[in-house]
């Protein structure tokens, strides 16, 4: 079963006042099609994926009975029952259960367990038992703890299986080699003890690099957490990084924690356990994201209350690294050759081809994510987009470029896969992007072909690596916080003149999006979507923690911003003439956390992803292009008050005009032609809705609160 909360923070007495009951409501529409947190009653869990279906495993209830939870999507979780008893399962212990780590291999599932400050194991058929004991305890003592317990079974690349364990009562992480039949020792110990190690060891291998992660502090208040070191062997020694997971203002001592990778793809997610308030009561079992920045470090995790999206394991990985409004380079898959344009001609119908890299035009491609959630790709320099001939849905149908339409015939869903590489798929079709009998030669034609992901299908596979990302002046952009889900937003969607902004979950509504012009002094100015307020730092303050709000256009240093491309495709975004970045509080991930300047510390907190989302026409001034942008959303027109009780008002005339009105998950609650320049909303329950309609030929969408 899913429980919610909402999560309450100090973000200044700006942001209390007019985010409460927006939070309220915003904040559970937007957690539908999320895990929650937390998860469950428990503690001590280890995360895995067995014959598709997730796992946790949990300390035993009353010191004996060990359960496991599963669940198809992470989303809804099953309580599995009793999966191991220690009295009469185990024929060496009666008490103190604790800390399970499961280990698939043998084709057998391998349950280890404390009691008794030992490490025992038991073996099972399926991922829930029945497990038999080995009739003795797998590990009983040790020269360097007396406190035996918390195990964790790591397998390397090799085939080389370990076992590393050590609890409080000393603080020592012990390591000892298993046999390749998981229930006998192959060495004995060695003490490989990291930098403040207290309990619950866990490792991770990426990229050739041992992160060995565990608890610190002390389990029953809000010292304990996370921290991490790093090796290059599975033995150590290690060098000490940092803690990645602790307490915040309402949730205390996190720790005991498992790790999840995804399948093949670079995407890992954190279960571990929490007090829900303060230090007392039962420990609950909460998940979330666990992120590796660009220098291959952990990123501090975010405790959140809405936890992480249902996640059913396939051959696809995030397409999060795809920039809208980037530039990039297709590359087929194992050879240099690059999507490219016969002769880099313009002409519609020119067709499509592979070709070897000679950093040209020709063999760059603007890709754009489209309304529908599917992408365009636009040869850079033309108006001339990546087209299936006829928009057929046959396999062998050729791939040209041709004249921008806006069909199903130029739109493509981008897939990262598992390897790296990325399938491209025709809208509304099962073909995919293809090179003519996987062809590694320059000239080899581009065409679709069925996939087919039970056979070698590099044919149909492409390397996308971004070259730029230019900013498109006048152009409306997105601007996601890295790490999250979260954008930049404006509280409640006010166009009000110190309106605060924060970050807030996606909804694709204007107060999400932003107008970016290039001034003459090379800064940017961005424009609140559908307001003339622009983003701004109160008091144009040079000071790091200098609240960001909207403020009427006054042509200040207050608001313009450097805008800069890192090396990771994200942007950091420089107050002009401070040090002092755009920055989310804390570097916390949940919804209406305030934004801010603060110091650049080189960090995801002070990092952006800019998305276009509605490209501009090139031929208009950038000043034209603006003001088209702006009058698209008929500013002039407002509603009040809000939130609203009973009757919605319009600032302008509206009579017998028909709305209609949709909930925050866009079903249609409500449609009626607007009587003496007002709506009647009494029907409503409290909640976020948006009303639609058409003003002089312009469709118009506000969004309101209805308490």
């Amino acid at each position: 079963m899913i429980q919610f909360k909402i999560k309450k923070y100090n973000l200044g007495g700006k942001l209390r006042g007019r985010l409460a009951v927006f939070l309220m409501f915003i904040g559970l529409a937007a957690q539908a099609q999320l895990t929650g947190n937390p998860l469950f009653t428990g503690a001590d869990p280890e995360i895995h994926y067995f014959n598709n279906k997730y796992y946790i495993y949990t300390t035993a209830i009353y010191g004996t009975q060990f359960h496991a939870y599963s669940s198809n999507d992470l989303t809804n979780w099953q309580d599995e029952g009793l999966i191991f008893d220690l009295f009469p399962d185990s024929p060496w212990s009666q008490y103190n259960g604790w800390a399970p780590a499961v280990v698939f291999r043998n084709n057998k599932y391998y349950f280890y367990y404390t009691a008794e400050t030992k490490i025992g194991v038991a073996v099972g058929n399926t991922p829930i038992g029945p497990f038999t004991d080995i009739g003795a305890p797998l590990i009983g003592t040790d020269p360097y703890t007396d406190d035996i317990i918390d195990a964790n079974v790591f397998i390397d690349d090799d085939g080389q299986a370990y076992i590393y364990y050590g609890g409080s009562g000393k603080s020592r992480m012990v390591v000892r080699k298993l046999n390749a039949d998981m229930v006998s020792l192959a060495t004995g110990p060695t003490d490989i003890t990291p930098q403040n190690y207290t309990e619950a060891p866990y490792m991770v291998k990426r990229k050739g690099i041992y992160y060995m992660t565990y608890s610190n502090g002390a389990w029953f208040n809000d010292t304990y957490n996370v921290q991490y070191s790093t090796s290059t062997s599975p033995m150590g020694p290690w060098t000490y990084r940092g803690k990645i997971l602790s307490s915040n203002i309402e949730d205390k001592g996190p720790g005991h924690h498992g790790v999840l990778k995804m399948g093949n793809c670079d995407e890992y997610y954190m279960v571990y356990h929490r007090y829900e308030n303060g230090t007392s009561g039962d420990r609950k079992i909460a998940i979330d994201r666990m992120y590796f920045n660009s220098a291959d470090q952990i990123e501090p995790v975010n405790m959140t209350n809405y936890g992480v999206p249902a996640r059913v394991p396939n051959q696809s990985c995030p397409t999060q690294s795809i920039v809208s409004g980037g530039i990039y380079k297709l590359t087929h898959k194992g050879t240099n050759q690059c999507l490219d344009v016969y002769n880099n001609l313009s002409q519609s119908g020119t067709n499509v081809q592979q070709s070897t890299d000679n950093g040209n035009d020709a063999q760059r491609w603007i890709v754009t994510l489209e309304a529908d959630g599917f992408y365009k790709l636009t040869h850079k320099g033309t108006t001339q987009v990546l087209d299936v001939d006829n928009n057929s849905s046959q396999a062998g149908a050729n791939v040209q470029q041709w004249t921008d339409l806006g069909t199903d015939a130029q739109r493509w869903k981008i897939e990262m896969m598992s390897d790296g590489y990325c399938k491209l798929t025709h809208k509304g079709t099962t073909q995919v992007l293809d090179v003519d009998n996987n062809s590694s030669q320059a000239g080899a034609n581009v065409q679709q072909w069925g996939d087919n992901p039970n056979t070698n299908n590099d044919a149909q596979r492409w390397r996308m690596d971004l070259i730029e990302v230019p900013i498109v002046s006048g152009g409306v952009y997105r601007l996601t916080h890295k790490g999250t889900n979260q954008s930049l937003d404006v509280s409640g969607g006010s166009t009000q003149q110190g309106a605060n902004v924060q970050q807030h979950n996606p909804n694709e509504t204007n107060a999400q999006r932003w107008v970016i012009t290039k001034e003459a002094d090379g800064f940017y100015k961005l424009t609140h979507r559908g307001t003339n307020q622009v983003l701004d730092v109160d008091n144009n303050s040079s000071q790091a923690g200098a609240n960001v709000q909207q403020w009427t256009d006054l042509g200040t240093n207050a608001q313009r911003w450097k805008i800069e491309l890192m090396s990771d495709g994200y942007f950091k975004l420089t107050h002009k003439g401070t040090n002092q970045c755009l920055d989310v509080v804390n570097n916390l991930a949940e919804p209406g956390t305030n934004v801010h300047q603060y110091t650049d510390n080189n960090n995801d907190a002070q990092r952006w992803k800019l998305d276009l989302i509605k490209p501009t026409n090139a031929a208009k001034s950038s000043k034209s292009a603006l003001k088209s942008e702006i009058d698209d959303t008929t500013t002039a027109i407002n509603v009040y008050p809000n939130p609203v009780k009973n009757t919605l008002f319009f600032s302008t005339e509206m009579k017998d005009i028909q709305v209609r009105v949709f909930s925050s998950t866009g079903s249609l609650v409500l449609e009626q032609k607007v009587k003496d320049n007002g709506l009647d909303v009494s029907g409503l329950s409290a909640g976020i809705y948006f009303a639609v309609f058409e003003k002089e030929g312009t469709k118009i969408t506000k969004r309101f609160i209805k308490k």
